[in-house]
């Protein structure tokens, strides 16, 4: 190869990295804020479960979920209104928690009987995540759905529209719907 073959691919080379600086540049510059924001809530400043439900209703296309202690109706109410709006609506939620609380036990009972998968851990820990994720959004945290978690506890929910960690969610619920389904094992 000829050096000024040699010099025309290193120009190319150099105008392209500039370009993709370019690029990311204005992607972060005029992107709207919201496409990359992130925020966190603490309990004691701000009513956590209003911050789940607004993603909730924000969705356009699904809906998925995974909380350890689940015994608030308002967030049962915004995620069946979510189902009845077509949305695609999927939970999981820890096995002793649902076994152990009644009030926990009515509402996913009641989010199944309306034709939600609400998926049960079977292994010998505890499924601890406080996850909700829509297309647009993720919410997560130590915030546990429940009343004590919302007025009384100190919690925290990091609510963010950044594409990575939302996909990553995502993906993160998707294996684990997959692997507590009862169609897959």
């Amino acid at each position: 190869m000829s050096s000024q073959t040699k010099e025309k691919i290193y120009l190319l080379i150099i105008v392209l990295l500039i370009a993709l600086c370019g690029q990311f540049y204005y992607s972060y510059r005029y992107l709207p804020k919201q496409q990359r924001e992130i925020s966190v809530y603490y309990n004691q400043e701000r009513e956590l479960n209003k911050e789940i439900i607004n993603e909730i209703r924000d969705a356009d296309k699904f809906v998925y979920f995974a909380v350890y202690t689940f015994t608030r109706s308002d967030i049962k109410d915004a995620l069946l209104a979510a189902k009845y709006r077509g949305l695609n609506v999927i939970g999981l939620t820890d096995r002793d928690q649902y076994q152990k609380l009644e009030s926990q036990q009515k509402i996913i009972d009641e989010l199944k009987k309306s034709g939600i998968p609400v998926y049960v851990q079977d292994h010998s820990g505890i499924m601890h995540l406080k996850v909700v994720v829509t297309e647009k959004a993720y919410a997560s945290g130590s915030y546990n759905w429940t009343a004590s978690a919302t007025n009384i506890n100190d919690e925290v929910l990091e609510v963010g529209r950044d594409e990575t960690l939302r996909s990553t969610f995502q993906k993160i619920l998707e294996e684990m719907f997959a692997k507590y389904s009862p169609t897959t094992r």
